[in-house]
């Protein structure tokens, strides 16, 4: 029997009236109950949307000295047993659906960029963190980097997350796909470097590892601050062709997936492309080489034995 998932994905608008940081909360569970319209088995919310616009992380933003900006952003970023996840796990237990949501996470003295899946049963079913920072979220902002790369099942489907910055990195899927991913997840704040680049970037890294693509991403009324985020929600296929969309507007977009139909290009003469990449890939070559590349290089996130990652 074919397997098949039905997914949403939010496109969020950003007014451009600063709101407070419930008040986007507020915002993304109007998104969430618009979406249940659809009959979704999972939704997927973009990046850290509770920071964008909002006057709590405005004040944060606009302090200099290092510590205290930590320290007020530790105060505000959500952790998995307060409120904000208590009313995530409620909304996905009365809907029985599946919310995968992109927050800034604390834990203990430690930020994370996180996207935690709050299940049906009311319980937190996975979690990803970036693994991939930006300078600003490492250097400045204090944001530690998650350590795994491993496909999180859910219902029988295996989700692989990468989120905004991590889309630079091709490693990322094509290892989820080596690792049997159906559906690769990306939130984002990212509209660029070009609508048009980000686009083929995402078709590209879809086809590369032979998974469907979800990304949830921002759009604005007018242009705020350095970047003016004109992006929309996307489902792809694993050959990088649209099969749902939002265009520039808010809401949602949605699509059934069959991750049981045979994955079929043009040059693949005897298999389909998922068992294709899976039997040529050499990623011994590839993990020997980037083993002596990495001591050499200048590394922004200190080189870390392979017995610690995942610690």
């Amino acid at each position: 029997m074919a397997r098949h998932v039905r997914i949403s994905t939010i496109s969020f608008l950003l007014e451009s009236e600063a709101v407070s940081q419930a008040e986007r909360y507020d915002q993304a569970f109007r998104y969430l109950e618009a979406a249940l319209a659809d009959g979704p088995d999972l939704i997927l919310l973009p990046e850290m949307f509770e920071t964008l616009g909002c006057n709590e992380w405005q004040r944060v933003q606009g302090m200099h000295a290092p510590q205290a900006r930590f320290a007020a952003a530790l105060d505000l970023a959500m952790t998995e047993d307060g409120p904000v996840a208590e009313r995530f796990l409620e909304f996905a237990a009365r809907h029985d659906v599946t919310v995968v949501s992109n927050n800034l996470t604390r834990e203990g003295a430690a930020l994370y960029n996180q996207a935690t899946f709050y299940g049906r049963q009311g319980d937190i079913v996975g979690r990803y963190r970036k693994v991939q920072p930006t300078e600003n979220e490492y250097e400045v902002k204090g944001t530690t980097p998650g350590d795994e790369i491993v496909p999180i099942e859910v219902d029988g489907v295996r989700y692989g997350v990468f989120i905004c910055n991590d889309q630079a990195f091709p490693e990322i899927c094509q290892i989820y796909g080596l690792q049997g991913t159906d559906v690769l997840l990306h939130p984002t704040q990212a509209a660029g470097p070009t609508e048009n680049i980000r686009s083929e970037m995402l078709r590209t890294r879809a086809h590369d590892a032979s998974c469907y693509l979800v990304t949830s991403t921002f759009l604005q009324d007018k242009p705020l601050g350095w970047q003016y985020r004109q992006s929309h929600a996307t489902i792809y296929d694993f050959n990088g062709f649209t099969l749902a969309e939002t265009g520039h507007r808010a809401g949602h977009a949605t699509a059934t997936l069959d991750l049981d139909e045979e994955r079929w290009t043009s040059w693949c003469s005897r298999y389909d492309h998922r068992r294709s990449i899976l039997r040529q890939h050499r990623a011994d070559l590839y993990a020997r080489a980037y083993g002596e590349i990495s001591p050499q290089k200048e590394n922004m996130i200190p080189v870390r034995e392979s017995s610690a990652i995942g610690s």
